[in-house]
């Protein structure tokens, strides 16, 4: 039973991701969107079920968060609420990171390299941003970039601590969560393109659950 969920679930995410991608910035958006997290939490579950592998349960209320963004984002006046529900489930997927990281398995010099791309990359990003950009948003994108690219800096960790292909592959979708989340602000404060703003994070999510199965 659990696997025919599994498999139905990810047919209809595949499905909905479609959907979405075709209605983007449409009426028929508003039914799509809200779907996506809540079909994915439900292949995450069943194929957990599946796999006889232990429930990561923060990653619940991290999808969560994402469902919450997605629903709130669907309309601009309410882009800061989005932007924190975003932020809470990157909280929350990062206490799930860090609860699979061994302190003790870190090497200081790749981790220090790493470490400044990222950094480096966050003031790229504020000083192409911010310009033009409304004062009030400044603090909670600010706080939201930061919390971000932590995020992602802890799945990198988390890899570091056991190279396996699951955490490899939930890195690269929290890299790819940072590429959509900066191509949307600059489509938000700047009205850039963002064409590849949902294929990017609906591709960012699916691998983070999928790494989290393997």
């Amino acid at each position: 039973m659990a696997l025919c969920v599994s498999i139905l679930s990810l047919v209809c995410f595949c499905i909905l991701s479609v959907l979405e991608l075709r209605f983007h910035q449409t009426d028929k958006e508003h039914f799509f969107k809200p779907l996506l997290m809540p079909v994915l939490i439900v292949f995450y579950l069943s194929s957990v079920s599946v796999s006889g592998r232990e429930i990561r349960y923060l990653l619940i209320p991290a999808l969560i968060g994402g469902f919450l963004g997605d629903t709130f984002l669907l309309r601009e006046e309410y882009f800061i609420p989005g932007l924190l529900s975003f932020l809470a489930g990157h909280v929350f997927y990062i206490i799930d990171f860090w609860r699979n990281i061994k302190v003790s398995w870190l090497r200081p010099i790749p981790i220090s390299v790493i470490f400044m791309i990222y950094f480096l990359y966050m003031i790229l990003v504020v000083q192409k941003l911010f310009p033009g950009m409304d004062p009030r948003a400044k603090v909670p994108v600010s706080l939201y970039i930061g919390v971000i690219l932590a995020m992602s800096f802890s799945s990198y960790l988390m890899y570091m601590t056991g190279k396996t292909s699951g955490r490899m592959i939930t890195w690269a979708g929290t890299m790819l969560f940072i590429a959509s989340d900066t191509i949307l602000s600059f489509q938000v404060f700047h009205k850039k393109s963002g064409t590849w703003v949902m294929p990017t994070y609906l591709a960012a999510q699916f691998l983070i659950v999928l790494g989290a199965l393997m």
